[in-house]
């Protein structure tokens, strides 16, 4: 999302569809049907919504992502995995780390049900339409500038070198997270801003290149995982990631280089 907020053209949403959830009233989908204020507010931009399952309750981790079939095809999703070791090791260092949001909540099922349904939506999507796509964390990082030309491509958004060497820092207020103009739930008023803002990590926020914030060593810390953990993810999830990523080697081609 920072990568794609470089660009002038775009306009990035954090998580507006399980916004709804967590205000009480259900999977909010006024992002497919261009009725968010956002899209008055940035007329002309591309809107790229990234959408996050998981993690404080069942709900946040098994909701519906789209409303309809019809919401599959307007749109170009990309499912994004990672790791599940390694995704639940970042998960345990967030609760480790006491941040905003982590405190006491750290549920293995919870992972499980988040990973799995996320493989499962992307299954099931792709028979809907040509522009479903995956993508894992691990095939990005082998080679970030190649990767984000072939998405920006299916997309169809303009890609340049500031996707990769940012010129914009990280900024809370550049995209749409959870305006307070957008909804309140009785007398509750959520600024999912502030809270987004606080739960980030610092290497995020004052990274300049998409290549410094992934190679910083401290944002794994697979020392988290126990061995049962280990074994549990290695045989309810690995076979997951195994199929995501034959997938993702045929949407995303890395050619060989010539020296």
């Amino acid at each position: 999302m920072q990568s794609l907020n470089q660009s002038s053209e775009v306009h990035c949403f954090y998580q507006p569809i399980k916004e709804g959830i967590r205000e009480g009233t259900g999977p909010d989908y006024s992002f497919f049907y261009e009725t968010h204020p956002s899209f008055a507010k940035y007329p002309g931009k591309i809107f790229f919504a990234k959408e996050v399952l998981g993690h404080t309750q069942p709900d946040e981790c098994c909701f519906q992502i789209f409303p309809n079939d019809e919401a599959v095809r307007c749109s170009r999703p990309l499912f994004l995995l990672r790791d599940p070791i390694a995704t639940w090791s970042s998960w345990k260092k967030c609760k480790a780390a006491g941040k905003q949001g982590w405190g006491g909540v750290c549920d293995i099922e919870m992972f499980k049900l988040a990973y799995e349904h996320t493989f499962k939506t992307f299954v099931a999507t792709r028979h809907i339409s040509n522009h479903v796509t995956c993508l894992t964390r691990e095939h990005l990082l082998r080679d970030p500038y190649q990767v984000f030309q072939l998405v920006c491509n299916r997309w169809e958004i303009p890609f340049t070198d500031e996707m990769i060497h940012w010129k914009k820092s990280f900024d809370i207020n550049s995209f749409t997270c959870g305006e307070k103009d957008h909804r309140s739930v009785g007398e509750v008023e959520y600024d999912h801003a502030e809270t987004f803002n606080r739960i980030q990590h610092k290497d995020v926020r004052e990274a300049k290149a998409f290549y410094r914030v992934e190679d910083n060593e401290g944002r794994t810390q697979e020392k988290l995982v126990t061995l049962e953990e280990r074994q549990d993810i290695e045989a309810t999830l690995r076979p997951f990631h195994d199929s995501f990523s034959e997938w993702c080697e045929e949407y995303y081609p890395l050619a060989t280089v010539a020296a």
